[in-house]
């Protein structure tokens, strides 16, 4: 009888960020990987990978391996045991081998399926999801919209789904937060900076950002943007800088002082550059639970975001997460929400839409107003607290109790 943890790889993404900092605070015998592909801190010695080699064959590759990769788990565990897994594919593997071998089988669903699944993605992990999704002892969401979502368009019923938010290491964010700018990004942070993180991916909506940013910088031409992160997006993110008139830095070697964009890549420490931002814009257009508005916050860095189906708003207001999309600016108690972005990818030429125009004329007006960031600097920090790790931890060793 014990705990084992599931996961399809601990590549650097969000949810790997998640387990690997779960799997340090929760006692388990076994550490499992569909894939070997590690990029977070944990002990390599005692994960074990079910496929015996890093990713390959694709999305179709990867899909059809599931039965075997569940032959395997099933092989490891029996009645008695919990198997906790995160991520779409482990999940569907563990329900699968939890038939085999009488396992408590119990997912963790750390996105929202609708946005994030469409086209070939869709078409093949939609029907796994309402299939296997149902049949799991326990399952877990990391925010109430991915609770709605789960239960509304994949069939999962409503009693069997738990909401358990993300954790958040609020003390070792503000430690690696207090670090200094690499060499020559002193003259950048001199300057009104706007922070953006998260990968460069659909989900994030960072055309829309740089299409808010041109215009603020009508009123704000000093203002500089800062972009952390890589992604398939990327290059498209850099035409569209181009088309839009803003001078756009990319790298290598030390950034000049008076470009419009900053694109960071992937670092290390992103929270030295958000730390050090005078405010930190999230224009997702879909979430499951924002880790990087979680961390922006831990940073002391006042947040302004997108008020999508899922996460944002439990996060900057709490006692209103029920509410719909804000349709206007709205000063909440942790952050500004503001009306979720279309996800169209219009021209550069084109006309600001409604919501692009309402963003650029609340964000221009934050970074002119020091003493609503200082409150929401503040705030944030307050917030961030609530999230510890060591607390959500608490939470789970609850949840995960053997059931008689």
């Amino acid at each position: 009888m014990g705990l084992k943890l599931l996961i399809n790889s601990l590549f650097r993404g969000g949810a790997e960020k998640q387990f690997a900092a779960l799997a340090r605070l929760l006692p388990h015998d076994a550490l499992l990987l569909l894939e070997n592909d590690i990029s977070q801190p944990v002990d390599a010695a005692g994960v074990r990978v079910l496929s015996g080699r890093g990713p390959s064959g694709g999305r179709l590759g990867r899909t059809a391996s599931i039965p075997l990769y569940a032959r395997r788990l099933a092989a490891l565990a029996g009645p008695g045991d919990t198997v906790l897994s995160f991520m779409e594919r482990a999940n569907i593997v563990n329900v699968l081998a939890a038939g085999r071998s009488g396992h408590r089988a119990v997912i963790c669903e750390r996105t929202s399926p609708s946005g994030e699944f469409s086209g070939l993605r869709g078409a093949l992990m939609r029907p796994l999801i309402r299939r296997y999704y149902p049949r799991a002892a326990l399952v877990v969401a990391n925010s109430s919209g991915v609770k709605k979502d789960l239960a509304g368009n994949f069939g999962v019923p409503g009693e069997k789904i738990r909401v358990l938010h993300n954790g958040c290491d609020a003390a070792g964010i503000a430690a690696l937060a207090a670090a200094p700018p690499p060499p020559g990004w002193e003259p950048v942070f001199a300057r009104p900076v706007l922070a953006a993180g998260g990968r460069l991916t659909a989900a994030k909506g960072h055309w829309h950002l740089l299409r808010i940013f041109k215009e603020l910088k009508k009123t704000g031409p000093d203002a500089a943007l800062v972009l952390l992160g890589e992604g398939e997006l990327r290059n498209y993110l850099l035409r569209l800088s181009a088309g839009l008139g803003l001078r756009a830095f990319s790298g290598p070697g030390s950034p000049p002082p008076d470009a419009d964009v900053y694109f960071t890549g992937f670092r290390e420490n992103p929270y030295l550059f958000i730390s050090k931002a005078r405010l930190f814009a999230f224009t997702s257009l879909w979430e499951g639970f924002p880790n990087a508005l979680l961390e922006a916050m831990a940073c002391g860095t006042p947040v302004a975001s997108s008020d999508c189906a899922s996460g944002p708003r439990e996060l900057l207001s709490p006692a209103t997460a029920a509410a719909g999309g804000a349709g206007t600016p709205e000063h909440a108690p942790y952050g500004l929400l503001l009306p979720v972005l279309s996800g169209s990818r219009l021209p550069a030429a084109a006309p600001l839409e409604e919501a692009e125009r309402a963003w650029a004329e609340a964000l221009s007006e934050m970074l002119q107003a020091p003493a609503a960031l200082r409150s929401y600097a503040s705030a944030g920090l307050e917030r961030a607290a609530d999230f510890d790790f060591k607390k959500i931890a608490a939470l789970w060793l609850e949840l995960l109790k053997p059931t008689t």
